[in-house]
């Protein structure tokens, strides 16, 4: 799960995560890859500007 984020820059979320260790073949559940990462503190990039309500 760390290669993956790394590999990526540290960019990917949960979701992007999951889906590449899926398609490598490492299956595994959704909510342990969003456990491990709240745990090592990872947190996927925001891009863009905030909605802002008028």
């Amino acid at each position: 799960m760390l290669r993956v984020f790394a590999e990526n820059f540290g960019v990917y979320g949960v979701r992007k995560v999951w889906r590449q260790m899926n398609r490598e073949g490492i299956v595994v559940a959704r909510c342990t890859i969003e456990r491990l990462m709240r745990d090592l503190g990872l947190q996927r990039v925001i891009r863009g500007k905030p909605l802002r309500t008028p």
